[in-house]
């Protein structure tokens, strides 16, 4: 009978059953001899390698434990006890949490390498502890109200003598010499501490047996952008020392915010009262400057001329239109068209450049001084204007106080062709002038003159976006128009600067300026208009 011999599948499975077995008492024998800590093996990242006892491991691992441990905020350095927080390592478990590389394939590989002489791979044990965390968070918050920082705003600073020096002869000597800028000086932030976070990092500083400073973590916290309230303060010290009685207002559209300077102090109103009759005019037409409407055109020639030349007579046309017919009625609708904004120091009696015996009572021209004389027939404040003009820039966004009082007789475009018509006002006035690159400027404004007044009230891109500026001079010869005209234009000059500053210390990047376009019934009234900025078409 035929006899069969084994496959070599089954003479491999018996031969690696000899060599497991006969390897067996090796691997008992070394598993032994490797415990508690395999070779590799590390105890918080520390070798302890020939120790056979947990007391002989705590002997060598606690002193590292219980040294101070270093903890850094900015430049200070606070020393911490682990002892006061009742940190304690759990050697035993440790030990424990090793033995699980004294068995398995793990242990295989080490027991391998140790064989043949092969580097171990590291193996490292994570350390176990404990502590009073409620009592290390206690005290984090009491470092944190001792030593967190709040940011410094930004301020101004002296600027050098030599920043006034190069204009110092355009004054005479008799008049004080004004400071002709601002230096600002940008803030700084402040820093609190992460409590959560520089808990985690001050665990690992008392966990580690090497690395003992650990860096707090900490939340910076930028300093405020500047605001008008940071400005007006500087406004207020330097038109103490101008020349002839200086008044302000601007309006950061930006933000809503405003800084003001003697900003309700009665003036005449001379021709910056235009910008409020053609807001009534606006009011009152059906649908704006319309092509199919003669009407509306003849109206519009007229505003058109009002706000962007100096003579009356179109004005004037305008006010007794909005009268129907008659101007003194004009004057009162005008009037009662501006109360309806809350603008109770501004008003119209008659016709621009007419004369009235006494002034309408309002607040400002009660106050006791300055008495800058006011035309008792048309009077407002730099306020009042500069309020208006900003007000005729929101309602072309389609939001602000004429939007909510006319919603459906006054609309974005209208108010859009007022600005357009502002365009045609040719004159760079000192406002438009002390603009840097004042020519590549978008401005639109409306002055006005008088003997002993000089007003003006603009709306400027500027870096952040746009803002209203309104600015009134009183100067009964005091010194001469070119002295007062350079201290408006240092003034516009300031006010952009600030905006620009402002940009460098987070505030908002200006979106592209309003495009002014002519309304469908626009029929020009020159034969060619300078381009600028704001009407880069000369339209």
């Amino acid at each position: 009978m035929r006899r069969h011999l084994p496959s070599a599948r089954f003479i491999n499975f018996t031969l690696l059953l000899i060599v497991l077995l006969s390897l067996f008492p090796l691997y008992s024998y070394y598993k032994g001899v490797a415990a508690p800590v395999p070779p590799g093996v590390r105890l918080g990242g520390v070798d302890v390698s020939g120790m056979k006892t947990v007391e002989e491991i705590r002997e060598h691992l606690d002193p590292i434990y219980h040294e101070l441990i270093g903890v850094r905020f900015q430049n200070r350095l606070l020393m911490l006890d682990p002892d006061d927080f009742g940190f304690t390592v759990d050697f035993e478990q440790m030990v424990v949490d090793a033995g699980r590389y004294l068995g398995g394939w793990e242990f295989v590989d080490i027991a391998v390498r140790e064989a043949i002489g092969l580097p171990q791979q590291v193996r490292n044990v994570a350390v176990r502890y404990t502590i009073d965390e409620p009592k290390l968070r206690a005290w984090l918050e009491e470092i944190a109200a001792q030593l967190n920082t709040t940011p410094i705003a930004a301020r101004v600073i002296d600027a050098p003598e030599s920043v006034d020096d190069a204009n110092a002869s355009a004054f005479p000597a008799t008049v004080p010499q004004p400071r002709r800028g601002l230096q600002w000086a940008p803030g700084a932030p402040g820093y609190e501490i992460d409590v959560d976070a520089s808990i985690d990092r001050i665990i690992a500083g008392l966990t580690s047996h090497d690395d003992r400073e650990v860096a707090l973590a900490l939340r910076e916290i930028p300093p405020p952008m500047p605001t008008m309230a940071d400005l007006e303060p500087q406004l207020v010290r330097l038109l103490d020392d101008y020349p002839a009685f200086t008044t302000l207002r601007v309006i950061d559209l930006q933000h809503g915010d405003a800084a003001s300077v003697d900003g309700d102090a009665a003036f005449s109103a001379m021709a910056t009262l235009r910008l409020a009759l053609a807001a009534a005019v606006m009011e009152k037409l059906p649908n704006g400057i319309a092509a199919d409407d003669p009407d509306a055109q003849q109206v519009g020639q007229w505003l058109d001329r009002a706000l962007g030349k100096d003579a009356n007579e179109p004005a004037n046309a305008a006010l007794t239109w909005l009268g129907d017919g008659n101007a003194a009625i004009g004057a009162q609708r005008l009037t009662a068209f501006v109360r309806s904004l809350g603008m109770e120091n501004t008003f119209a009696q008659g016709e621009f450049g007419g004369i009235a015996q006494t002034p309408i009572t309002t607040p400002s021209n009660q106050r006791e001084r300055p008495n800058t004389r006011p035309d008792a027939n048309m009077q407002t404040t730099p306020e009042d204007m500069a309020a208006l003009l900003a007000a005729i820039y929101q309602c072309t966004q389609n939001v602000g106080i004429l939007r909510e009082r006319y919603p459906d007789t006054l609309t974005p475009d209208e108010c859009a062709t007022i600005l357009f018509y502002m365009t045609h006002n040719e004159l760079r006035d000192p406002i438009w002038r002390g603009l840097p690159d004042w020519d590549e400027r978008w401005i639109v404004h409306r002055h006005g003159f008088s003997p002993a007044q000089q007003g003006g009230v603009a709306l400027v891109w500027g870096p952040t976006g746009p803002y209203v500026i309104s600015v009134y001079v009183f100067n009964p010869g005091l010194v001469g128009w070119e002295v007062a005209n350079q201290s408006v234009a240092d003034l516009s000059r300031i006010v952009w600067e600030f905006f620009a500053f402002q940009r460098t210390q987070g505030g908002p990047e200006a979106s592209a300026p309003l495009e002014l376009t002519p309304p469908s019934g626009y029929v020009r009234v020159a034969e060619e208009y300078a381009p600028s900025a704001a009407n880069p078409f000369a339209r």
